[in-house]
């Protein structure tokens, strides 16, 4: 056994003692447990229909996924899947794209990352997207940008609202510049929309909202009031600024709270919140809410504050 051979053998016996300390992604979704505030807590004190998906104790906002953003928003039963565009798959041929795009749908259900809603709140006629972080990420590829195109489309032609549920990690790299593209796409979408709909459009900041997306149709002019859950947004993620300065991050460095605090968002709430607010504004933009004052921000909640200083 030359020393190569030797060296090659201690890697894999160190591999193997980390992989035995460490769960293995599987194992962490099939535990009982999450590693939350106060170390382990079980799953069904987060992931229930009271809590919705958010820590009771240090109130961390976990994903949501569309269809559990889409029943909690309009309720159960109470809106339709709006089918969108699905463009050819893979046209760069980029190697394992095709096998990564089938993890996501069998993962999802869904054929993209994004996921168009219909439904009606109050006799407000509302078209809903929201983007699925399990999905390859977030990313937007073209199908995920044509579901984007769709939406604002579909709110033009039924006069209805918008309300863009925000996160993902930018565009599809393995796409290129034909998922760049759809940056300027659905911005031009967006404002096409907003000139010619007279309805409100809503951003709204969830989980982590990076690269392309808050650079597009998530930026914080783009849409009429952008609100947010206590989450991070920005451009490049922390990781990344933080080794090309060299320096370390600021408290609270991307945080939805210190975009509130710099005019980049109108609110942060927590998750119990955020529907009635998103209500209220929609309302008082169409002047069908004469109670201006609960939308003043210096009004909220103990809960509201609590999540401000947690986010």
């Amino acid at each position: 056994m030359n020393w190569i051979t030797r060296i090659k053998k201690i890697g894999e016996n160190i591999k193997r003692n980390i992989q035995k300390k460490f769960p293995t992604k599987k194992e962490q979704a099939e535990s009982n447990w999450i590693s939350c505030c106060s170390g382990p807590v079980l799953k069904s004190e987060i992931f229930n229909d009271e809590q919705l998906n958010t820590c009771p104790k240090c109130l961390k906002h976990y994903p949501f996924n569309p269809i559990e953003r889409f029943n909690n928003f309009f309720g159960k039963n109470n809106y339709q899947i709006i089918n969108t565009p699905s463009p050819p798959d893979d046209m760069l041929d980029f190697p394992g794209y095709k096998e990564k795009l089938a993890r996501g749908r069998k993962l999802t259900g869904h054929h993209c990352a994004v996921v168009v809603a219909k439904g009606t709140i109050e006799g407000i006629d509302i078209v809903s997207f929201a983007i699925d972080s399990r999905f390859n990420g977030g990313s937007i590829n073209s199908a995920a940008g044509e579901a984007i195109v769709s939406a604002y489309q579909k709110a033009i032609d039924d006069s209805a609202a918008v309300v863009a549920w925000c996160e993902g990690g930018g565009q599809a790299m393995q796409e290129s510049a034909i998922s760049l593209h759809f940056m300027v796409k659905t911005v031009l979408a967006a404002n096409t929309f907003k000139k010619n709909s007279g309805m409100p459009l809503i951003n709204v900041y969830t989980n982590k909202c990076y690269g392309g997306i808050t650079a597009s149709f998530a930026g914080p002019s783009i849409a009429d009031i952008t609100l947010a859950e206590p989450s991070l947004v920005g451009f490049a993620g922390q990781a990344i600024v933080k080794n090309q300065t060299r320096e370390n991050l600021p408290e609270g460095f991307q945080s939805s709270s210190t975009l509130l605090e710099k005019g980049m968002c109108d609110g942060v709430y927590h998750r119990k919140e955020i529907n009635d607010k998103i209500k209220s504004v929609i309302k008082l933009l169409l002047n069908k809410n004469t109670e201006v004052n609960s939308l003043k921000y210096d009004q909220t909640s103990e809960v509201n504050i609590q999540t401000r200083e947690a986010s």
